[in-house]
């Protein structure tokens, strides 16, 4: 039983790793926090569902999604995000409008009934006498290894190198010779890439519905807070909720369960109010 618990914290820290990765890059360059995140994870989700229905294979139907919603995501970025640069409170109240017109799309053209994608990996393997589903540590594995691959190259990359340039300081990297409204639209859209990945993975191991990326995002926010606003890093150790809230779970009773995410956000903020990584000043 505790082996299972403890899986099952590891694969909620997962997929709320997975759902709050685009999201801290978005937030980091262009210091919004955009509440459509989640939205565009369900628009992809959905898509993938679409594709797989037509006789596309799982993979090539994510690779797909996700360069569509990258594309879409210079078009938000250019045609909305780019008009509100230093008015975070615009920028927040565009992507809650634009929640209502995805939903609604999704709504429209799929209806309210939750739909499935196929899983990754059929059957279960015995780890330490508990019975874990394989899809369910592939999706452990990959959140794992991409989001370390990625943070790697936001550290160590000279891309990475602009992007926290631009994070940390964008007049002081403008007057460096960075691109940064290039910069911008570049961490645009590989939040959005990164949302459509997030969707057709956690799409495989949880109902496509149109609340999926809704009830998502608020987990994805307070992993960003408990492993530091701004940073990327922390996502990873901010993620450590899932593992908090499988216990509760299985040990205490359900409406006290729901409430330990809140916890630990709340110990967090009361004694490290910049996050576990995170410092007093904001960076990617």
């Amino acid at each position: 039983m505790l082996v299972e618990t403890l899986f099952a914290g590891l694969f909620l820290a997962a997929i709320y790793a997975l759902a709050a990765f685009g999201l801290a890059i978005v937030y980091g360059v262009l210091h919004v926090l955009n509440f459509a995140h989640g939205a565009l994870l369900t628009l992809s989700a959905y898509l993938v569902f679409e594709l797989v229905s037509s006789g596309w294979s799982l993979w090539p139907a994510i690779a797909v999604v996700t360069v569509i919603t990258a594309a879409l995501g210079v078009v938000l970025e250019l045609l909305l995000f780019r008009r509100v640069i230093d008015r975070p409170l615009s920028g927040l109240i565009i992507s809650i409008g634009l929640i209502g017109i995805i939903d609604s799309i999704v709504v429209v053209e799929w209806g309210p009934d939750p739909r499935a994608l196929p899983t990754m990996l059929e059957g279960s393997v015995t780890i330490l006498g508990g019975i874990i589903a394989k899809d369910r540590v592939l999706v452990v594995a990959i959140a794992i290894v991409g989001l370390g691959l990625a943070q790697l190259a936001i550290t160590r990359t000279p891309w990475g190198k602009l992007l926290r340039a631009t994070a940390e300081d964008r007049e002081a990297a403008a007057l460096q010779g960075v691109p940064v409204l290039r910069v911008r639209t570049a961490a645009f859209v590989a939040g959005a890439g990164l949302a459509a990945v997030a969707g057709g993975i956690i799409g495989t191991t949880l109902p496509v519905e149109p609340a999926l990326g809704d009830n998502l995002v608020l987990k994805a926010f307070i992993v960003i807070i408990v492993g530091g606003v701004g940073t990327t890093g922390g996502t990873l150790l901010g993620a450590g909720v899932g593992l908090a809230e499988a216990l509760s779970i299985a040990y205490l009773p359900t409406s006290a369960a729901q409430l330990a995410p809140l916890a630990v956000l709340i110990v967090i903020l009361l004694t490290r109010p910049q996050g576990i990584v995170g410092t007093l000043t904001e960076r990617v």
